[in-house]
């Protein structure tokens, strides 16, 4: 699912620079500012997202997980981890208010066509709905459900724009959403928009199957 995917190397740059491309809304600037950073909060520590029957021992140290547990640490406004090239990422979040909550993350997008003007890598932002699940004692997050946000119903395999190509982004967009030029990805008009989209994008990734849920395994970061 696109959760695991986003969970796993949400801020690696080769994935980010392709999500554009799938019907996901993606912008250049943050829908969410820190004011609008919501309570209750996920818990600081190690998560993990495994698939069904993947087993494995979880007071092991995460890096020596198998692939089918996809693994991060939540500190502070952050989300850390390691990328499939072995490489170390931090991605700064915001986890808003709303139905449903909306995770908002920046990750760092190295395409050529997307460097910023001092050289270095153009920031892009990402957007995964969520329901809280499960709380520890003191309120915190420590289980939620989470898929990423669409444009739209996704497009039939053999969509295709007015000139012919490939079309990637829903035909029907929800509302308050602005599809890009390349009809492949979109942003939102406002923020009441970002939260309308997540709320429909649920059913588009999860439909009746409510088990892709990620949990948090404890303190630190290992």
């Amino acid at each position: 699912m696109w959760h695991r995917i986003a969970f796993k190397a949400l801020a690696a740059t080769a994935i980010a620079a392709s999500l554009s491309a799938c019907n996901l809304v993606v912008t250049t600037e943050p829908t969410f500012l820190a004011e609008d950073q919501a309570t209750p909060a996920l818990r600081e520590g190690l998560w993990v997202n495994q698939k069904t029957g993947c087993d494995f021992d979880l007071k092991a140290p995460a890096t020596s997980w198998p692939e089918c547990a996809n693994w991060i640490v939540v500190k502070g406004s952050a989300m850390t981890g390691v990328d499939e090239k072995g490489e170390t990422f931090s991605a700064p979040f915001v986890l808003a208010a709303g139905d449903p909550r909306v995770l908002q993350f920046r990750v760092e997008d190295d395409a050529d066509s997307k460097q910023a003007e001092d050289g270095k890598p153009a920031a892009i932002y990402l957007y995964m709905g969520m329901r809280p699940l499960e709380f520890d004692t003191a309120g915190r997050i420590v289980a939620y459900s989470g898929w990423v946000v669409q444009c739209g119903p996704p497009p039939p395999a053999d969509a295709k724009r007015a000139d012919g190509n490939p079309r990637y982004g829903s035909l029907t967009p929800a509302p308050g959403m602005i599809m890009d030029d390349d009809q492949s990805g979109c942003a939102p008009e406002s923020k009441a928009a970002l939260i309308g989209a997540a709320r429909l994008s649920e059913v588009y990734e999860t439909g009746a199957d409510k088990t892709d849920v990620s949990r948090w395994v404890r303190d630190g970061d290992k």
